[in-house]
This record gives structure tokens, C-alpha cells and sequence, in this order.
């Protein structure tokens, strides 16, 4: 999105109006193309002048309802390729890498358009689901702010003359024939083909040094894993055979290199054996901790206390004293809400032995991965559970080659020429490093980055980098799976890859990534028809088959576990300073390399639904005892750093400690990202990269508007008509119980009864939805999936401000008890396509209407923009365009539209259409097929959960998995005593009764089944 595109210039025109009468608002609009005489409004309007008025200006109604779009040349294929069939997409299999590891897609392409990301179900890092990240990933591919041209000096330059300055020959004059001042920053992979290349440029350059960086990417769990288990180990969890989850500040479910396939994997389980519980701690609510059973807020201190109270436990249980070898423990200060906590998860582990899990996040210190690797193999989890498999990342954690011996170097002028592959280090490295400043003392450095960010600014070339769906390359996901990246599109700015840059420096030329991939698998498969087949199929399916890492089984070291408990012990006896703050990565925009992404910027927060900001999430007692509400800016002090930012309050935000969302606060060339929230790495230290003790804040007296969504049309308050009664399981001991499932009302009363549907024909399928409210962890990879496949446009932090946010579809967060433990229930909410739809009554030109297969349609052409519909609909659901979003689009933006959706102009009303686009097409695929029944139908958000918490289908076919649902005793539908039959159903959320939060009022009782 452009600066000055629609989040400033439909305002500033609106602008002009405003202080003027309608017509002479009309006239411009008009382009003053009236009637002669009409240039000034008469004194006395007469009937014969209005109606000359009302003739000229027909196609105005509403003030731009309908809008004649600007002619466009268009260009035929002279050749057309011969598998490019118009109005037909291609699929493509590739992958995309976040912090080192892939995950497998499939991306729909439209005459050479990649316009739609899927997750590819061969891939067992997305087992067919995808991300938000993966989601928006296509709309970065096209943002009109990413480099363009390759700079040298502040110049415009070539990549013919990059390659002529870091061929051998030029490079060796500047570092020494072995390379003594080369120095290589990299962003950590796990691609074989950036492994064998960069083992050339080491064997050419042999005292040259590679480091790695990333923001999120911490070497604690690496650090951990040699210390108590001997190797650089990463464990793998199998959350289908776990009966009971403990995790300590891990986001597991929405976050992660694997979160998609452990998201599957954790539904899969509770809806096979739902009696099983989810322990949570952590300091900030995460889409993992609002669907545990018990939760508890932590401050990141308080984690590793917990950690530690876990392990004594365990130890102190009889039955697994002889597995710690660790001598006598000590018992941590717990608060009796962390006492209760601890000893109710031992409990449920000691219980489940064998059959379950404790995890931990990145971001916690090396000590707590230790009791995590302890706690696992004194439960007898390894082997079962939880198994370890080599890190597949290059050179993972070490800390010889770490950023801040680099910045050491760098500072010192021990580094003649830095290479920098990829990541924003100059962004993303903490503010006492000064990494920028000593990039910029380097006499030689180059840069390869998408975008002409902070990193390009500090060094003397720039190589615009090249987008993975622009690429030939590999990458591994997190459990060694190989898979190949292969373009579906040539580069739109000449972008080069990392291989390539490297290929440079190893004295290979200007090799193209396909070649160096080529020439690779070669090598490792051989040369002939068996290698050539073994490619193609690898292109097809997205994954190298046999390429998983081993399992190995490893020793603990109890002494190094006795040792990390004593330091946790150590650390949360000791007396606290001031508040703790904890530094995470944003939901949205990760460590700001999609900061850029107006799709992401305006995707709501799973929790608190702030938008184009982040902020010092706060909880309410200490919101209290410092007189700060949410908005009020803060000044947070952190030893000599002080760093302003807005507060918000967070019910179960813990008390004692703050939390800021990296990724915010760029100063680059990404316009969409600039001026947007503040950069918590001014505060970071490499010390304590993620969490740091001696907080101070005070309140300096200035607002800060922030855009949360949470208020904006809510149906909060109407309590279990839009939730649905909770579903409470009684404590079993372990042994599986049957729900307890609310009695079913009759139908409501009705003036009429809709038609039967024909046996056959266009209205013999009957489309409906159902939602299972027990799985879905509110990760918004829907929203994101219906905004990209239904040219759902955006509206800037200003149009959110005003309630205007386009969204078809939202994730609504309601919270429930005590604000310091509060219970957390999400549900998506969409156009609810009601069998008597109330704003189909109220539309005045016919614009909303009802199929015969139960869809609510919108016909744009007809929408004049009363906003009669929306007014009248009490689920909230439409939205009405109030500008032309899409009017002053880059060129390149303009690329991501999907064909098979109407662009709307301004005026009109927009809501969910249960993807009619792909309903109508598996229609006309079935009566050409000559089958009796549509085949399956795979709505955007069905398509891209995790969870696949979303289920779409027929009423009218038996087989189907959505009629099933809809007979499930947990069904429901919102509001449903209204009478509007909807054909969107819910599943209760059901908890277990064990850890049933205390004071909990919703009980049982007889039930809403909205029309059944």
C-alpha cells in the first residue's frame, strides 16, 4: 500500500466537502458535467430542475455506488504455454523459510500470477495448512517498496559489477589469500545447497568466519541440549499420543517452526481422547494459552521458578525419585496460585507417564530447557512422546562465531570486507552491540536485502534480493524433511539469492540458482533418467522423500541438570529490582520482516486486537498502581535506555512485568512500515536478548490512539446465545467420560417454511458450515486466507480507528472472570448466511438475495449503499466500502487480485461469501462431469486451518462431514433464538473439569440449538 494511496487520500478528498452544501459536492464529483445553468445551485430547486439533475447524475447514486472503472489496455499471449488455459490456475509446489526452517506449500498461479498460498499436505511441517505469514507471503512478493535496482556507493550500479568486486581475484587484495578479513553474516538456514557453498567459500578463504543471526532465533535451546544431553539436539513432540501438555511460555500451537503440524496433531488428540488436559504458563496470553485448561500467568522469572517446582515435584514422587540423579532438590518461593499450578500439572504428569510433554519456548533461558530435557526423561516421555533429531540448522548456537564477537571485530577493524546474506541485523541486533555503527566503519560490505532497509543503508552495496516465489533453491523443515523452492515467477527486480552471492565469493561466477541447484542433485542423486525423475517428482510433491533426520536417543547428564536447577533456584531467590519486561516476537510481523505487509499490519492480535502498533502490554493491578490506562504512553527505562511507547491492558498479563512485540519502529525505505509502533530493540541487550529484570515506567502524560478492534461491532454481552453453553467434562481420573451436552429447545416459531430442495439440479446441494470451538486457538490464519482469496481490501490504522476495517472475517474474543486469571474463549465470525436472513428484508433494490443452495449472496451491480443491511444483520458481519481502496493500487499491487473475484469499487457492501467462486466451480466441474453431487468444496479458511477446525459441505448429503457435525450434541448456533435458522453452526468448547477455573458460573443447563 502506498504511502499516499488509501489510507490518506480518500480522506483528504472527503476533506474537500466537508464545510460545503451536497450539491456542490456533487458537481465535482460529477466533473462538473451537469446541465448548462446547473454550474450553481438554484435558489429555489423546482421540480423540472431536480429532475434534469437526477437524470445527469443516475450512475451517482450514493455518491460513487457505482463507478465507471478507468479503461486498461490488455495484452493477448501471441504463444501462449501450452498447460496455460484461461480462467484455469496451475499449482506449484515450493516452500518458504521462517528462522531457518520450511514449511511446504502450494501456490495457485493465474497466468503467471501467484495470487494464493495453500500449505501442501505431503509437507509434515503444514500437512496442507498454512500460516499467516505463509498466507501474506504472496502480497509481499508484489509490494512496491522492495529494491529495485543494485547500488554500490550510493549509486546506481549492476550485478556485473558486484561480481567483477567479490571475484576471488578483486577479493583477495582487500582480505588476504586466506581471507583473515572476510567476514560473512548470514539469517540461519538450513538449505543443503547454502551449506555446500558456503563449505567453498570457507575451503577458498580458510581464516574467513560465518556467523548467524536472527532476532527470534535463540542459542539457549542449542546450549541446553550439549550441556545435558552431549550434541546439538532439538526435540520432537508427538501431541497425538500425549494425554497431558505442560508448556512454559511456548507458543507451540501458533508459533514455531512446526506449530501447524503440532496445532493438527494437538486437535487430532482432543478430539479422539478429550479428557486430556493443557497446562500453560507464561507471562502475555498466546493463541495456546487461551485454549488451556489451566493456565496461569508468569512473569519470565517466575517460568524458570515453575520449571524448577516440576522437577522437584517429580523427583519427590516415589515412583520416579530413582530417574533424577540429580541429589536433593530445593524448593523454589512460589506465590499459592504458582504452588497450586505446579502441583496439579506434576500430578497430571506423574499420571500420564509416558504419555506426555513438557515443552519450552525459545526464549527461555538455557537452565529451563535443561529441567524441560530432565523432566521428559524422568516421566519416560523419550522414546514415546518425545524423541531428538539433529538441528538441521547450519552451525546452530555457536557461540565462537556469535553477533557479538562479530560486532567485537567490527568495532575493532579486524573486518576489511562483511557480507551480509538476507535478515536486518542492523535492525534486529540488541542496541548494545551498535551493529550498524560498526557496518558502517567496514571499508568494504555488501548487503543483500529485499528491501533498502536500516542493514542496506549501513553498508556500501545493496543487491535487492530475491522473493522465495521468485527462487530456485532447498530448505529443511524442522525435522530434516528436504524440500525444494522453485519459483513461479521470474523476478521483478532482478533479485539474486543467497546461493548466487555465494557462488560469487567461491569464485563460480555469476552461476544462476537453478544451475547451482541443478548441479547439486546432481551430485547427490547422480546423472541420468532415474536423477531427472527423482527431480521432477521432487518439484511435484514439495518434498525429497527420505530426507528426514535420524532419531537419536540420548544420555542425561544429571549433574549439568542439577546444576541449571540451582541457577533457577539461585535466580528466583534472589531480591528483585524493578518490573521485568519480556521482548517476543509480534503475531503479525514477526521481527519486522513483514513489517511491510499492510495485510499483516492490519490483522487483528489474537488477544488484545491491536492493529498497526505494538505496545507495553500491561496487567490490570499494575496498570493501577502506576494511575495507567491503555493509551496512556509510558517512558520504560531499562539501566541507561529509555524507550517511549503507548500501555494497554491485558487481562492475565502477569503482575510484576511488561511485555513489547518486537518488530516495530523502522526507519527504512518500507512505507507501509514506517512510523508504525516503537522498536523494542532499543531496549534489548545481548545479555538478556528476551527477557530482563530492572524495569522501570512513568508516565510522561502524552495519548497514543491505538486501533483494537475488539469494540468494533461487538455482540459481546448476550452471553451464551453467542457462545453456546460450555461443555464440562466430569473429572474421570484419567478414564474417558462422555460429554455432558445441553438439552436441545424446539424450533423457533416461524410465519413461513422455505421450500424443500430439489432432489437434483443447481439446489439439491445445501451449503453449510460448522466450526468446532473446542480446537480453534484463534491464530487468524483464516482471516488472512479469506482476505487473499477474496481481494479483501485494507484501510490503514486510520480507517481502523473509525471502525472501518474490511475484514469478511473476524476471530471475536470474549474473556470471562477474574482479570489476573481470566478465561478466554474465541470465535470466528463470518456472514452466518441465514435461512432467513434479516437483511435480505430491508434491502431496497434487491442487492442481498437467497440462493437456492442456502447461500446469502451480494449482487455488487445492484448496491446502492444504504447500509440497510448492516444495520438490520445482529451478527455484525457486512462491511460497507466506504472508499475506493483499490483505486490508486501500485501497478504491481494490482498483480495479487484474484481473477475469479470481483474488485469492488467504492459503496458497496462486502461480507463473506462462503467462497462462492470455488462452489460455483466444483459445480460446473461436476455437471460436466456428469456427476449426481457436487464434489467436495474447500472454502479459503476451511483450506488453511490448522486445526481444520472449519468444516464445509451439503446438508443434503449424508456422507458428508459437515452433516455429521451438524447433529453433534455440542452444536449450536449463535443467537439463535433470534429465528434466523443460520447455516453456520458452532461446537461448545469443552473443558476438563479438573482444572475447570475456580468460580466458574456457566454450568450445564439446557441448551439453544438455533432451529434445529
Amino acid at each position: 500500500m502506498r504511502e499516499d494511496g488509501a489510507r490518506g487520500s480518500w480522506r483528504k478528498r472527503l476533506e474537500r466537502y466537508s464545510g460545503r452544501d451536497w450539491y456542490h459536492a456533487l458537481a465535482e464529483h460529477a466533473g462538473g458535467e451537469f446541465p448548462p445553468g446547473a454550474a450553481d445551485p438554484p435558489r429555489a430547486l423546482s421540480r423540472r430542475d431536480f429532475v434534469r439533475l437526477l437524470g445527469a447524475s443516475a450512475a451517482l447514486a450514493g455518491l460513487g455506488a457505482c463507478v465507471r472503472e478507468p479503461d486498461r489496455k490488455i495484452f493477448p499471449y501471441v504463444d501462449a504455454p501450452p498447460e496455460v488455459v484461461p480462467g484455469e490456475p496451475l499449482h506449484y509446489a515450493t516452500a518458504m523459510t521462517l528462522d531457518g526452517f520450511a514449511t511446504g506449500l502450494v501456490v495457485e498461479s493465474n497466468a503467471g500470477r501467484p495470487t494464493k498460498v495453500e500449505g501442501n499436505p505431503d509437507h509434515p511441517a503444514s500437512l496442507g495448512a498454512a500460516g499467516i505469514h505463509e498466507q501474506a507471503s504472496v502480497l509481499q512478493l508484489y509490494d512496491p517498496h522492495r529494491a529495485r535496482v543494485v547500488r554500490g556507493g550510493g549509486r546506481r550500479s549492476s550485478w556485473g559489477a558486484v561480481a567483477a568486486a567479490f571475484a576471488p581475484a578483486a577479493l583477495a587484495r582487500r582480505v588476504g589469500v586466506r581471507g583473515g578479513g572476510l567476514r560473512l553474516l548470514l539469517a540461519p538456514t538450513a538449505s543443503p545447497l547454502v551449506g555446500t557453498l558456503l563449505g567453498r567459500v570457507l575451503a577458498r578463504y580458510p581464516d574467513a568466519r560465518v556467523t548467524f543471526y536472527a532476532p527470534m532465533v535463540s542459542a539457549a535451546p542449542n546450549a541446553a541440549a550439549r550441556a545435558v544431553l552431549g550434541a546439538a539436539l532439538v526435540p520432537q513432540y508427538d501431541f497425538r499420543a500425549a494425554d497431558v501438555v505442560v508448556t512454559l511460555d511456548a507458543d507451540v500451537l501458533a508459533s514455531g517452526p512446526f506449530n501447524l503440524r503440532w496445532a493438527r496433531d494437538h486437535a487430532e488428540r482432543r478430539r479422539a481422547r478429550p479428557a486430556g488436559s493443557l497446562y500453560v504458563a507464561e507471562p502475555t496470553p498466546s493463541p495456546t494459552g487461551t485454549v488451556a485448561d489451566h493456565r496461569i500467568a508468569a512473569t519470565p522469572a517466575g517460568i524458570g521458578a515453575l520449571a524448577a517446582a516440576l522437577l522437584r515435584a517429580v523427583q519427590s514422587d516415589a515412583r520416579f525419585a530413582a530417574r533424577v540423579g540429580t541429589g536433593p532438590l530445593g524448593e523454589p518461593p512460589l506465590s499459592q496460585g504458582e504452588r497450586a499450578w505446579a502441583s496439579a500439572a506434576a500430578a497430571d504428569l506423574a499420571g500420564h507417564a509416558g504419555r506426555s510433554i513438557v515443552a519450552a519456548g525459545a526464549g527461555q533461558p538455557a537452565e529451563v530447557h535443561a529441567i524441560v530435557h530432565a523432566l521428559n526423561a524422568a516421566l519416560g516421555n523419550i522414546g514415546s512422546t518425545v524423541w531428538y533429531t539433529p538441528s538441521a540448522l547450519l552451525d546452530a548456537g555457536d557461540r565462537e562465531r556469535d553477533l557479538a564477537a562479530l560486532a567485537a571485530e567490527l568495532r575493532g577493524g579486524a573486518v576489511n570486507t562483511l557480507v551480509v546474506l538476507e535478515g536486518n541485523p542492523c535492525y534486529g541486533a540488541p542496541a548494545d552491540l551498535a551493529l550498524a555503527r560498526g557496518v558502517r566503519a567496514v571499508p568494504n560490505s555488501l548487503y543483500l536485502g529485499a528491501y533498502a532497509d536500516e542493514t542496506a543503508r549501513a553498508c556500501t552495496w545493496h543487491v535487492p534480493a530475491a522473493h522465495y516465489l521468485e527462487s530456485w533453491g532447498d530448505a529443511r523443515a524442522y525435522d530434516g524433511t528436504a524440500s525444494l523452492v522453485q519459483p513461479l515467477i521470474a523476478p521483478l527486480h532482478g533479485g539474486r539469492t543467497v546461493a548466487e552471492l555465494l557462488a560469487v565469493l567461491a569464485g563460480e561466477g555469476t552461476t544462476s540458482a537453478h544451475d547451482l541447484l541443478r548441479e547439486a542433485w546432481r551430485a547427490s542423486h547422480g546423472d541420468g533418467a532415474d536423477a531427472d525423475a527423482a527431480w521432477s517428482e521432487a518439484l511435484r510433491r514439495g518434498v525429497i522423500a527420505g530426507t528426514t533426520l535420524p532419531r537419536v536417543t540420548p544420555a542425561v547428564r544429571w549433574d549439568a541438570v542439577g546444576r541449571a536447577h540451582h541457577a533457577l533456584l539461585e535466580r528466583s531467590t534472589r531480591p528483585a529490582g524493578g518490573l521485568e519486561i519480556a521482548f517476543v516476537a509480534s503475531h503479525a510481523v514477526h521481527d519486522g520482516q513483514f513489517a511491510d505487509n499492510a495485510w499483516l499490519q492490519e490483522l487483528p492480535d489474537p488477544v488484545t486486537k491491536l492493529t498497526w502498533d505494538n505496545a507495553a502490554l500491561m496487567a490490570p493491578a499494575l496498570a493501577a498502581r502506576l494511575g495507567v490506562a491503555s493509551g496512556d504512553v509510558v517512558a520504560l527505562r531499562l539501566g541507561a535506555r529509555t524507550l517511549d511507547a503507548p500501555a494497554l491492558v491485558v487481562p492475565g498479563q502477569a503482575d510484576g512485568g511488561i511485555t513489547l512485540a518486537m518488530g516495530y519502529g523502522r526507519t527504512g525505505a518500507e512505507a507501509a512500515a514506517r512510523g508504525v509502533g516503537v522498536d523494542a530493540n532499543a531496549l534489548r541487550t545481548w545479555d538478556a536478548p528476551y527477557a530482563a529484570t530492572g524495569l522501570t515506567i512513568a508516565r510522561t502524560g502524552r495519548r497514543h490512539a491505538l486501533a483494537i478492534t475488539q469494540a468494533h461491532w461487538s455482540i459481546e454481552g448476550r452471553g451464551e446465545s453467542v457462545l453456546g453453553q460450555r461443555v464440562v467434562r466430569p473429572e474421570s481420573g484419567g478414564a474417558e467420560a462422555p460429554p455432558v451436552a445441553p438439552a436441545r429447545k424446539r424450533r423457533p416459531l416461524t410465519l413461513y417454511e422455505p421450500p424443500a430442495p430439489p432432489a437434483e439440479g443447481f439446489g439439491a446441494d445445501q451449503w453449510a458450515m460448522v466450526i468446532d470451538l473446542d480446537v480453534c486457538t484463534g491464530c487468524s490464519a483464516c482471516v488472512v486466507a479469506c482476505q487473499a482469496e477474496n481481494n479483501v481490501p485494507v484501510v490503514g490504522k486510520e480507517g481502523v480507528l473509525e471502525s472501518r476495517e474490511m475484514h469478511w472475517l473476524r476471530i471475536d474474543r470474549y474473556i470471562d472472570g477474574p482479570a489476573d486469571a481470566p478465561r478466554f474463549e474465541t470465535q470466528p465470525m463470518l456472514c452466518q448466511h441465514c435461512e432467513k436472513a434479516p437483511c435480505e428484508y430491508v434491502c431496497p433494490v434487491g442487492a442481498t438475495v437467497h440462493s437456492d443452495d442456502g447461500l446469502n449472496e451480494m449482487i455488487y451491480n445492484r448496491c446502492v449503499g444504504t447500509r440497510f443491511c448492516s444495520n438490520n444483520c445482529p451478527y455484525k458481519v457486512r462491511r460497507f466500502n466506504w472508499f475506493d481502496y483499490n483505486a490508486e493500487l501500485a501497478e504491481t499491487e494490482r498483480m495479487v487480485k484474484n481473477p475469479q473475484v470481483t474488485v469492488r469499487a467504492r459503496g458497496v457492501m462486502e461480507k463473506c461469501t462462503f467462497c462462492v467462486q470455488r462452489v460455483r466451480r466444483a459445480q460446473m466441474a461436476a455437471q460436466l462431469a456428469g456427476e449426481p453431487r457436487t464434489g467436495p468444496v474447500m472454502t479459503a479458511c476451511q483450506q488453511t486451518c490448522p486445526t481444520r477446525a472449519i468444516v464445509f459441505g451439503s446438508l443434503t448429503d449424508p456422507a458428508s462431514e459437515v452433516a455429521r457435525a451438524v447433529g453433534d450434541p455440542r452444536a449450536f448456533s449463535a443467537l439463535g433464538e433470534l429465528g434466523t435458522v443460520p447455516r453456520v453452526r458452532y461446537l461448545a468448547r469443552a473443558r476438563n473439569a479438573s482444572v475447570a477455573a475456580p468460580g466458574d458460573s456457566r454450568r450445564p443447563t439446557e441448551g439453544d440449538d438455533g432451529g434445529e
